[in-house]
């Protein structure tokens, strides 16, 4: 009988506990789910799925590369595969956390071409070279001129961890596209690719299964970190995110299984991405509440975020604020006020009274 869980208040979980490590848990037919750990404080672990194929494996995704992770895969390689190798590879976005492993798997299985995005391809490959999201160096100058504090700028440059001490790459892929259709076994994934976390994240939609795997693009518990870079200043990234949210809402299924990149597989999505909209309306809300006069991100963060940041967790702080009052500015809420010290300040117009709404 089917049940319609888009009226729930909330999403549901079916499993309470996470695969041990080292180990995997089954979680449809002939889909694996492996826990492994990361090094972000906070973060606590990343989800990689396997899914039995024809003559092998397909993997989605490679967790951290890092010798903790690599062990734990090799025990599941040897305990979970029925001695059948993996045969394919497949990386939703360039971030450490899903590519870090990128060429030991592919060496380790050989004759592997990772399918991902061509952006995701192009941001792994730049940030490697302290490009992109990476160059350290640019983004501390980024953040002065949103107002960090010298303190907190300083532990960023002490605690940020750089992208090329956990990733490693291969020197070839293959590229995949949206509405890609991906055949797995004897199932069809579509490629659904989002923006605001990630250039061109991919997310496969198995429709016939209802089953989802998200990677970061749709999380439970925790909201995907959704940032603007220096390279790209004035980028609307919350928009795109917000605009990936509502595509999904009109393609998924009510009862569609959601296997996230972090926190545990749940049900009830269509909720989730609402709540997602009612959340980052919340926190522009909350942006102009706290803009008596002019501000900075780096103003923001004690209002934004709370508890300690360490320094790793502030650059995406910084990243997040910033997005949010690209928003505010792009919607016509709030300008950027040029100064004289060079510093990016923002404040807000007249006339907006009423809050702010997004109703996906």
């Amino acid at each position: 009988m089917s049940t319609d869980l888009s009226g729930i208040e909330g999403v549901t979980y079916p499993w309470d506990d996470y695969p041990a490590p080292g180990t995997v848990r089954e979680v449809a037919d002939g889909i694996l789910w492996i826990s492994t750990p990361v090094p972000f404080v906070g973060l606590r672990q990343v989800n990689l799925w396997l899914i039995r194929d024809v003559a092998g494996w397909t993997m989605i995704d490679c967790g951290y590369g890092w010798d903790e992770t690599r062990g734990l895969l090799e025990t599941v390689w040897k305990e979970a595969l029925g001695g059948r190798p993996i045969t394919r590879l497949i990386v939703t976005h360039y971030h450490p956390d899903h590519a870090g492993n990128m060429a030991w798997i592919v060496e380790r299985w050989g004759q592997l071409l990772p399918n991902m995005t061509l952006g995701e391809w192009f941001a792994a490959n730049v940030s490697m070279n302290f490009g992109y999201a990476d160059n350290i160096k640019q983004r501390g100058l980024w953040h002065k001129k949103h107002g960090l504090d010298e303190q907190r700028q300083r532990l960023f440059e002490q605690e940020v961890v750089p992208y090329d001490v956990g990733v490693s790459l291969p020197g070839q892929f293959k590229r995949l596209r949206e509405n890609d259709i991906v055949t797995i076994g004897k199932d069809r994934w579509r490629v659904i690719v989002g923006q605001g976390h990630a250039p061109e994240h991919v997310s496969l939609y198995c429709e016939a299964r209802k089953i989802l795997i998200a990677g970061d693009q749709i999380l439970p518990q925790i909201t995907t970190n959704v940032s603007t870079w220096p390279m790209e200043p004035e980028a609307d990234t919350l928009a795109s995110f917000l605009e990936t949210c509502q595509k999904f809402l009109g393609q998924l299924d009510p009862e569609t299984l959601v296997l996230p990149s972090h926190r545990k597989p749940f049900r009830n999505v269509l909720f989730r991405l609402r709540e997602l909209g009612h959340h980052h309306a919340a926190r522009l809300n909350v942006i102009l509440e706290a803009s008596k006069g002019e501000v900075t991100a780096g103003d923001l963060l004690d209002v934004l975020f709370r508890g300690k940041l360490d320094g790793h967790q502030i650059g995406f702080a910084m990243g997040e604020a910033i997005a949010h009052l690209n928003y505010l500015v792009q919607t016509g809420r709030m300008r950027r006020v040029d100064t004289r010290d060079g510093t990016w300040r923002y404040a807000k117009l007249d006339g907006f009274d009423k809050p702010v709404t997004l109703e996906l």
